[in-house]
């Protein structure tokens, strides 16, 4: 297809992020990934993919392949988030949170402008939280990296714009993947209905609802919407 985009999903496993390439893959995009858990050029899932390395050499070698260009770039990095209060922090359970949700995530919205700047477009979507909008106790280490990446987007947004490129973030809380609110959990007779009680909306989001708002900011008409972070959170914030 002539017009067929091209489009970046880090950490392909994570998250929403294999039904989000897939989705986008379905709109006839060339989707291409990249995980830490994958070394090595090739495929996974039915997903095109780069082996993991720097954020700037994985930009490079997606670009490399789609000739060039490079459309939109999804950049989702995900991890489990135990609950650890306050006063336990330190700085060895703390810095892999920014170093992996907030530094590398920057790094990988930087090497995407590189590669955008020239042609003039270009959709940067951060995969984020609206935990740090809402607030969660107990969970200081992951809220104020999410927080440092929806900071960021409006400042980002400003800085590209002039060069045709949008930044916007989807916060997301309360969706039904096994990173963050795995089945079990939902179906303990306890645990269960007590995490249903605290969305509004008395159900838990599907990714598949995830996918279609990264759809809508990556490929859809909307590249006037820039240096947005929009909850996804079922009401709860």
């Amino acid at each position: 297809m002539a017009d067929a985009k091209n489009v970046l999903v880090t950490e392909l496993t994570g998250f929403a992020n294999p039904v989000i390439a897939r989705r986008l893959a379905a709109t006839g995009a060339r989707v291409i990934g990249c995980d830490p858990s994958i070394s090595e050029d090739g495929a996974h899932d039915g997903v095109e993919v780069v082996g993991w390395a720097r954020p700037a050499d994985i930009v490079d070698r997606a670009a490399n392949q789609f000739g060039g260009k490079l459309d939109a770039i999804i950049i989702s990095s995900a991890m489990p988030a135990p609950r650890i209060r306050v006063e336990d922090l330190t700085e060895e359970n703390l810095m892999p949170y920014f170093q992996r949700l907030a530094a590398e995530s920057l790094l990988f919205a930087g090497a995407a402008v590189r590669t955008m700047r020239p042609n003039k477009s270009g959709r940067i979507v951060f995969g984020s939280s609206s935990g740090p909008i809402g607030g969660i106790p107990g969970f200081a280490a992951y809220a104020s990296s999410r927080a440092a990446i929806n900071g960021v987007v409006r400042t980002l947004a400003l800085e590209v714009a002039g060069d045709g490129i949008s930044v916007n973030a989807v916060a997301a809380n309360f969706i039904q993947t096994e990173t963050y609110y795995p089945r079990a959990l939902l179906e303990d007779p306890v645990k269960g209905p007590k995490l249903l009680a605290r969305v509004p909306m008395g159900r838990l989001g599907e990714a598949e609802e995830v996918a279609a708002l990264v759809e809508l900011l990556a490929l859809g008409q909307s590249g006037f919407v820039s240096g947005q972070v929009i909850p996804i959170s079922g009401a709860w914030c």
